[in-house]
């Protein structure tokens, strides 16, 4: 699936709790978020502008760094 604006995703934004790995901490219990992607970045197409479905606010979301899950793809046309 492509990042289209108008598509439904969710993002992980953060833990609920987290577990020692060594002397790395990891997230165990994700908490997602869900929202519309607004925009595309026209100078790098990995940052997506993501309008939240709980409050509205807008995040952005980077492709490469950010969990994410395309869960409805929106159509041109």
């Amino acid at each position: 699936m492509r990042t289209t604006t108008g598509s439904l995703i969710k993002w992980v934004a953060s833990h609920r709790t987290y577990e020692a790995n060594g002397d790395v901490l990891v997230g165990v219990e994700p908490v997602y978020k869900y929202g519309i992607i607004m925009k595309v970045s026209q100078r790098d197409s990995a940052y997506l502008a993501v309008a939240s479905c709980d409050d509205g606010r807008w995040h952005i979301v980077n492709v490469h760094e950010d969990d994410y899950e395309i869960l409805s793809e929106a159509h041109d046309g």
